[in-house]
């Protein structure tokens, strides 16, 4: 697709990289491996929270978008249960290989903008950390909508600016007299504006649908360079170090949640285009999932 009013940013070439560059290889080839990583570890902690989803229904059919590091979301879904996945990115340079690995069993290069698939062709769309990247990242969902029969399911960056804590402008008064920026806008190093989500938004997409039941999880994260090569078990003191670091500023980031100082970095969000079941709903909220109902349209 051709516009000379946006462009795709640069992923197709990190892919190639991928392939090509033999410092990448050694980074791609953690992607593969499923061992005991504290880079895995950071990655399980999001995907644990569709367990009770893919336990609802095993045989559901799901599709991942923007997984383009060989189909590891996919490879999550089936480690969890779910039979039935299909992985999607923009470029099929790693899925391509994933799949003659046997890491997952079945892909199709996608454009979110554009998926080739027909109205309600999959139970569960799934998208993590992809949103994002997207130029026109509304598009996008509505496309992910358009094909999901039971939900869209997005794990993101939460927009600070929209989902404020409570105690938010004391804090950005803090950050202010430590000559701390409070950054409204963010970029990555591929090319991309990071499109971040809010529950507000979130809300306001379903209503415009005329869909009124959503559900929302918040997490928080920390990622430092190379700790796709931290095993957990490491006894290099290096190691025991960066895993320290990690999971104390995860913690950290948790009590300002608590405190109401902040909102979580990161927001799941699970549209659905149904009213889920009670079996569904209650084990979502076990899992700490907070479904909710929006008003009913009275002119609709």
């Amino acid at each position: 697709m051709t516009n000379k009013h946006f462009k795709y940013d640069r992923h197709q070439e990190e892919w190639d990289a991928c392939v090509n560059d033999p410092q990448l290889q050694e980074l791609a080839a953690t992607w593969l491996n499923q061992g005991n990583s504290l880079d895995r570890w950071r990655h399980d902690r999001m995907y644990s929270l569709l367990k009770p989803i893919v336990k609802w229904n095993p045989k559901s059919n799901w599709l991942t978008v923007g997984d383009g590091r060989f189909g590891t979301d996919a490879n999550a879904l089936m480690q969890m249960g779910a039979e039935n996945v299909h992985c999607s990115d923009i470029s099929d340079t790693l899925i391509k290989i994933g799949a003659e690995k046997g890491f997952i069993n079945s892909y199709s290069a996608e454009n979110a903008e554009a998926l080739s698939f027909p109205d309600d062709s999959f139970e569960f769309v799934y998208c993590k950390e992809s949103f994002h990247h997207f130029p026109r990242p509304y598009i996008a969902l509505h496309e992910m909508f358009r094909v999901a029969k039971t939900a869209v399911i997005l794990t993101e960056p939460r927009d600070f600016m929209i989902d404020r804590g409570f105690l938010y402008p004391i804090l950005k008064v803090i950050n202010k007299i430590r000559g701390k920026s409070n950054r409204q806008h963010r970029f990555e190093e591929v090319g991309n504006y990071v499109y971040s989500l809010s529950e507000r938004e979130m809300e306001k997409f379903q209503l415009g649908m005329h869909y009124r039941h959503l559900a929302f999880y918040g997490t928080n994260d920390s990622y430092k360079k190379d700790i796709e090569f931290v095993d957990l078990d490491s006894p290099a003191p290096s190691d025991k170090k960066m895993i320290r670091r990690i999971k104390t500023l995860i913690f950290l980031q948790n009590l300002l949640v608590k405190f109401g100082i902040r909102k979580s970095g990161l927001l799941s969000v699970v549209l659905f285009k149904k009213n889920p079941d009670n079996s569904l709903k209650d084990s979502m909220s076990s899992m700490g999932w907070r479904l909710k109902d929006l008003p009913k349209n009275p002119y609709a």
